[in-house]
């Protein structure tokens, strides 16, 4: 499944599904916003004309008289009677009123208080606790500055309120007179409006997405799909694995936009080209194999050579590289005596000797690949059941060419003699000279046993 969702068939409608998607969320959060902050110019500027208005029916001069209690209440009752016009003709008005600021910037004192079905009015002289957002502005309180607008979500709803400095015929500032603005509906169809936007966009951004879709599909993403499964499909291990392979590549008879067909053409030529490069390189190979064999084998013996053997060992310093475990085990091997049989009966018998013992080791160790890399050294390289056995492999060659030493019915240069030395791969080897170095000092010591046990040759 997730393999799945990898691919560009997938991938790319996702993507770009999610790109709309938060593309069309940021344009209409950015229309929200926008609208809230139109709403809340418009209110304030509508609420300034409001208060402007409200502003001339107080008389500012006789607020310290109110306060007093030495008022004319005739004079203050009409006031009221004006004031409380304003939230029931003005839509959205919730509330209208003004009060001074007490010395401990934390309370009020009502002047009015004109609200839309209020029960329970204030009267004058009432105390009035701030709000933490006015309360805020504590500040232009004590200036007489005009406050910030500002908004709250409330008991009552969602509120907007601006303010108006009332200053008396001296420039003496008196107090505030306030209205708050009731636009929780106004809000709510806002909202109700942008997510009836968003369903109409993500609505036609789906057609449109839908068809863009299908068009990228069938002329993009299908192709590539098909060509990236038949790629997947490919094997290159012999001639027959490429005629396959461009055989499938040509079923697939795409025909698309000028970009893939270019693509689709490019990997039908080269498959073709890989075809007939791997037909020259057989036939090349063929002429050549011969030769490759030959600068590959012993010519004495005809196991491989030294020249093998150094093409083998990078091959194990790759293993040794890249697995964790590799499964590397080597038995160097060194002919005893040959020397004394070169000079007492000649180096026919020497050759003849040294084929012996090389013929014992490839007969036993027939899993494996046998190097010949001095005149009487060799390297087997364990492999197979002979790597899984290879303690008893190395015992039962150690025997065997024990028992030939000892059988004094042969002639002096078919009594073979080899000593051995096993080692394999540790996690600590830092190269295969690690491994080789093991195994050259096993095999010198048991030439030496050799040695100490039979002296010199018979």
């Amino acid at each position: 499944m997730l393999k799945k969702l990898g691919t560009l068939k997938i991938k790319f409608p996702l993507i770009s599904f999610f790109t709309y998607f938060v593309l069309v969320g940021v344009l209409l959060s950015a229309c929200y916003i926008r609208f809230s902050d139109n709403m809340i110019e418009t209110y304030e500027a509508h609420g300034k004309e409001i208060l402007n208005l409200a502003a001339e029916d107080i008389v500012i001069d006789h607020i310290p008289d109110y306060l007093s209690g030495d008022y004319d209440k005739d004079e203050y009752e009409a006031t009221v009677r004006k004031l409380n016009l304003y939230p029931r003709y003005f839509d959205d008005v919730f509330y209208l009123y003004a009060y001074q600021l007490n010395g401990d910037g934390a309370n009020a004192t009502y002047l009015f208080d004109a609200k839309v079905d209020h029960d329970d009015p204030i009267e004058l002289g009432g105390n009035y606790e701030l709000e933490d957002d006015i309360k805020a502005q504590i500040e232009k309180h004590g200036a007489g500055e005009p406050l910030d607008t500002v908004t709250d979500d409330t008991e009552w709803g969602y509120l907007l309120t601006v303010s108006k400095p009332l200053l008396d015929s001296n420039g003496n500032f008196q107090g505030y007179l306030l209205v708050d603005f009731d636009l929780t509906r106004v809000r709510a169809a806002n909202r109700l409006f942008i997510f009836k936007l968003f369903g109409l966009v993500f609505a036609l951004m789906m057609g449109v997405f839908a068809l863009g879709m299908q068009a990228v599909a069938v002329r993009i993403t299908t192709p590539i799909e098909k060509m990236y499964l038949c790629l997947s499909k490919f094997k290159y291990a012999t001639y027959q694995d490429r005629e396959e392979n461009l055989r499938s590549l040509k079923e697939l008879d795409i025909h698309s936009n000028h970009e893939i067909q270019s693509l689709y053409e490019a990997l039908l030529t080269s498959a073709e080209s890989n075809l007939r490069y791997m037909d020259e390189y057989r036939k090349v190979s063929e002429k050549l194999g011969a030769v490759n064999e030959k600068a590959h084998t012993d010519a004495l013996t005809g196991v491989r050579n030294k020249a093998a053997f150094e093409e083998m060992a990078m091959v194990l310093l790759g293993k040794m590289d890249h697995e964790k475990s590799p499964e590397i085990a080597v038995i160097m091997a060194d002919i005893n005596n040959l020397k004394c049989i070169n000079d007492k009966y000649g180096h026919k018998a020497g050759d003849e000797y040294i084929i012996g013992c090389c013929r014992v080791m490839s007969e036993m160790c027939t899993n494996s690949k046998l190097y010949r890399i001095g005149g009487d050294e060799f390297v087997i390289i364990l492999a197979g059941d002979d790597y899984k056995n290879r303690q008893l492999l190395y015992q039962m060659l150690r025997s065997q060419f024990i028992d030939f030493y000892n059988d004094e019915t042969r002639e002096p240069w078919n009594r073979y003699s080899t000593s051995l030395g096993l080692a394999e791969y540790r996690s600590t080897d830092s190269g295969l000279s690690d491994i080789m170095k093991r195994a050259d000092e096993a095999m010198y010591a048991e030439k030496a046993a050799f040695k100490e046990t039979y002296g010199s040759y018979r």
